[in-house]
C-alpha cells in the first residue's frame, strides 16, 4: 500500500504566474522528487488563491517525513496538510 500527502496552500491570485511556475519547476518539484520513497506528484492551482499538491510515497514513514519539506515555513501559507493511504491503479 502506498501513501500520499495532500497539501493545500494560499496563493496570491494576482501574483505573476510565470514566476510561480518557475519556483514550482525549479525548486519545489525537484525537492519533492529527491525525497525518500517519492513515487509521483501532482500540483494544481484553482486560479483564485488555492494551490493543492498530492505527492505519493512508497511508505507511510516516508510520507510523514515529507510533510515538513512540503510545507516549509518560508513557503505559501498552509491551509491544510494530511496523509492518506492510497491505492494507485494503472
Amino acid at each position: 500500500m502506498t501513501h500520499a500527502v495532500m497539501v493545500q496552500v494560499t496563493l496570491d491570485p494576482n501574483s505573476d504566474i510565470k514566476h510561480r511556475h518557475t519556483i514550482l519547476n525549479d525548486y519545489v518539484i525537484p525537492e519533492a522528487k529527491a525525497l525518500p520513497g517519492f513515487q509521483k506528484g501532482t500540483w494544481m492551482n484553482d486560479g483564485v488563491g488555492t494551490g493543492t499538491c498530492v505527492v505519493v510515497f512508497d511508505t507511510k514513514d516516508n510520507t510523514n517525513s515529507a510533510v515538513t519539506t512540503l510545507t516549509p515555513a518560508a513557503g505559501p501559507a498552509v491551509i491544510s496538510s494530511r496523509v492518506y493511504e492510497v491505492e494507485i491503479e494503472a
